[in-house]
């Protein structure tokens, strides 16, 4: 993120991405739930916020290559393939950006970068910059560059540095989704101090030891939730071991004749207290970052524990954005409107739509007639009459003119 810069997601624009259909657009809030079955596609929202960052930080090329290549980045198509599509819109304190490109690909192998375009301004009083690539046709305005143009790279990549176009670069690089696996935490891990924590808890105990060691209010954040999750974890602790470093739990047991307290690793730990943990620390890692995806916290987490979870995601809601998939009527239950955008994610004619909850049925929800798990469990969001949870066009190209 750019220096003190807090950047916040206006708009996601998406098309033919995986399984996502031809016109996906949502405006997310500060804390954002996709519902909706298995298979709905709600998966692939988020992978549209790790392939870009992928993208431009870690180059195009990379980004295709680890999703098994560009027939199984872009949607299936019996004619012509498809191109992808994808558009984000940002503002922050003192100015807003955009960023768009579009990938065209002939066979399931080969791909190009057809067009890729953004903007920058810098508060009201600033003329917008902006820049433009078709193919290998480069055109800005109030930028001046001329950068080599490969077919199958992102030029925001190399041109991040930039002072014009940053706050488009960091926009990408401050967003991260997380899908965390506790059989990735309850194993000795090497030390890597690299950030953001991988998206599966890789480095999960490199990310939890420098949290530790900031001390103060992240610290005291965690213990306290652990404690309310598992009711006897008084403390946590990283310590190396030969070459890899072990997480421990203190864990607090009395009877009648003493109280009793000892060190457990993290093997000996349950899935859903680990999960917890390793969400707790991508919530918590500092600084934080712009944007999280958080894959279905529900998983492997007793339904007595969800509550924990919920608070503790409305609280990381004030630090960062974040777009939290589920399919848990028990999680959606406690999720107020008044304080969550909720999307409905589903699938028509093989394709993924995303749609806003019907009004009416917010407002019933509002009255205390009914809660938003009774919809995820009716079915009630499974038809067209749901409004579109879109954004027509991109505001900030029309700004330009």
């Amino acid at each position: 993120m750019g220096q003190g810069e807090v950047y916040v997601l206006q708009a996601l624009k998406v098309a033919n991405f995986r399984s996502l259909g031809s016109d996906v657009s949502i405006m997310p809030g500060r804390l954002t739930f996709l519902v909706g079955p298995n298979a709905s596609g709600k998966s692939n929202v988020l992978d549209v916020v790790a392939f870009v960052r992928d993208a431009v930080v870690s180059g195009l090329p990379q980004a295709v290559a680890v999703r098994n290549g560009i027939g199984a980045v872009r949607r299936h198509s019996r004619g012509r393939p498809r191109n992808v599509r994808v558009e984000l819109q940002w503002r922050w304190e003192d100015g807003q950006g955009w960023y768009a490109f579009e990938l065209a690909s002939d066979s399931e192998r080969d791909y190009r970068v057809k067009k890729e375009r953004g903007g920058v301004r810098r508060g009201e009083r600033h003329a917008w910059v902006s820049f433009e690539r078709e193919e290998d046709v480069w055109s800005d305005r109030g930028l001046g560059l001329s950068p080599r143009i490969d077919p199958q790279s992102l030029a925001l990549t190399a041109l991040g540095g930039s002072e014009h176009l940053r706050p488009l670069y960091d926009g990408c690089a401050d967003m991260a989704v997380y899908s965390i696996f506790p059989d990735r935490l309850g194993v000795p891990q090497k030390f890597d101090a690299r950030r953001p924590m991988r998206a599966h808890g890789e480095n999960w105990a490199s990310i939890l030891k420098q949290l530790l060691e900031r001390g103060g209010d992240e610290r005291r954040e965690l213990v306290a939730a652990l404690r309310r999750v598992t009711n006897d974890i008084d403390d946590v602790r990283v310590r190396m071991a030969a070459s890899h470093l072990v997480v421990e739990f203190l864990h607090r047991s009395e009877d009648r004749a003493r109280k009793r307290e000892r060190w457990l690793d993290a093997g000996a730990q349950s899935d859903g207290t680990l999960r917890v943990a390793g969400l707790l620390t991508a919530l918590l890692q500092q600084p934080p970052l712009a944007l999280l995806g958080i894959e279905e916290p529900e998983i492997t987490v007793h339904p007595g524990v969800l509550p924990v979870v919920y608070d503790f995601l409305r609280e990381a809601a004030q630090r960062s954005q974040l777009l939290v998939t589920t399919h848990s009527p028990e999680l959606l239950d406690l999720v107020s409107p008044e304080h969550a955008t909720v999307l409905a994610v589903q699938r028509q004619d093989g394709a993924t739509v995303v749609r806003a909850v019907d009004a009416a049925q917010l407002d019933a929800v509002r009255q205390g007639l009914f809660q938003l798990g009774d919809l995820l469990s009716s079915g009630a969001w499974e038809h067209d009459g749901a409004d579109r949870a879109g954004v027509s066009g991109c505001g900030s190209r029309d700004s330009e003119a």
